[in-house]
């Protein structure tokens, strides 16, 4: 199918309310707070001193890698804020010229998150919601058929997990509870204890998931960073690498982090390979490759076919595994994002 662009005025919208996410996740800091930035492995990472309290100086926070977006608002952090209302009403108008946004629930679950912390964390949104954010962030359309979900499914890579020094205050649980005293821990198969899923009745579900680049493992792993148990999958490592920031459309808007759309796309096109051909599993490997060909076409329609290319490359370099699933994929898709495929990769 053709992609169609937005039109230029919801392309600047959607940037404006992005800009405005941004000034308004780093000003939300009180009167007196200190802004450091630090060098690790290579990479900078900003961080945040909050002043004393009459209880005590609280400890030292990290607020993310270094990008000149998060720059430009640290710069404006103790001068300006952005407005929730002038939010809500970009988000409005993004809305009613057919960007996707999420259900309700889903909604304020992403709000929630954001608030406690999960995405300064490094938390990634990941599966049918991240890929709603691919509209505003390519400025295409995206047919709805390609974004219906009823379920979260919120990733953060192992390592960072463990390396990041920094927690939320209360545990994902309650985070979850906040928006719904019905949330509860699905236990798994190995602790009653233990648990990466969180469900509430009518069958909403949370699943977090995880990095996983040894053997493969069935039992769930603590991330210690977000206060919650995960399931470890293969190939998860490579999307979540190189992230991006997009605006999540609820109430006054959500600052996220998602996949890149390339990577998405990739992923998406070695994971149908990974479902059963019955049931429910077929109906997610299909849908894996409808998201995957409408990415790929727009990436070429906004002139990122360099990025899908490294992308693409990045997959078959890692071993003969993943170029048959990236084989196997690609013969699914349909016409012309196959021949994209083939073509970047220089096997049409």
């Amino acid at each position: 199918m053709a992609i169609q662009e937005l039109p230029l005025v919801i392309q600047t919208s959607y940037a404006e309310l992005l800009d405005q996410l941004r000034l308004a996740t780093a000003s939300d800091f009180p009167e007196g707070s200190t802004f450091r930035k630090r060098t690790i492995s290579g990479k900078d990472y900003w961080y945040v001193q909050e002043p004393t309290t009459p209880q005590g100086r609280p400890p030292e926070r990290y607020l993310g890698v270094d990008t000149p977006e998060r720059r430009t608002a640290i710069d404006s952090a103790m001068s300006a804020k952005a407005h929730a209302d002038t939010r809500k009403a970009i988000r409005r108008s993004l809305s009613g010229a057919g960007l996707p946004e999420p259900d309700g629930l889903t909604g304020a679950v992403i709000e929630a998150l954001a608030d406690a912390g999960v995405f300064r964390l490094r938390g990634v949104i990941v599966g049918t919601i991240a890929f709603q954010t691919y509209a505003g962030l390519l400025g295409v359309k995206l047919p709805s058929v390609a974004i219906r979900t009823g379920d979260l499914d919120l990733a953060q890579d192992y390592g960072v997990s463990v390396a990041l020094n920094d927690t939320l205050g209360v545990s994902l649980i309650d985070v979850l509870k906040s928006v719904d005293p019905g949330f509860a821990p699905v236990p798994s198969l190995a602790s009653p204890n233990i648990a990466a899923t969180y469900a509430r009745p009518g069958g909403y579900r949370v699943d977090v998931l995880t990095t996983n680049r040894g053997a493969d493992r069935d039992a769930p792993v603590n991330l210690p960073s977000l206060r919650s148990d995960a399931l470890p999958l293969r190939f998860l490592d490579f999307l979540l690498r190189d992230t991006v920031e997009a605006a999540m459309l609820t109430r006054f808007g959500a600052l996220v982090n998602v996949p890149s759309p390339e990577r998405y796309a990739v992923h998406k096109l070695i994971v149908s390979t990974m479902r059963k051909d019955t049931g429910e599993s077929a109906v997610k490997s299909d849908k894996d490759i409808i998201q995957a060909g409408l990415l790929i076409e727009a990436l070429v329609a906004k002139r990122r076919q360099d990025d899908l290319a490294a992308a693409l490359h990045e997959a078959a370099a890692r071993g003969s595994a993943w170029q048959e699933r990236l084989r196997q994929g690609t013969v699914r898709l349909g016409d012309e994002p196959r021949e994209i495929v083939q073509a970047l990769m220089g096997t049409g």
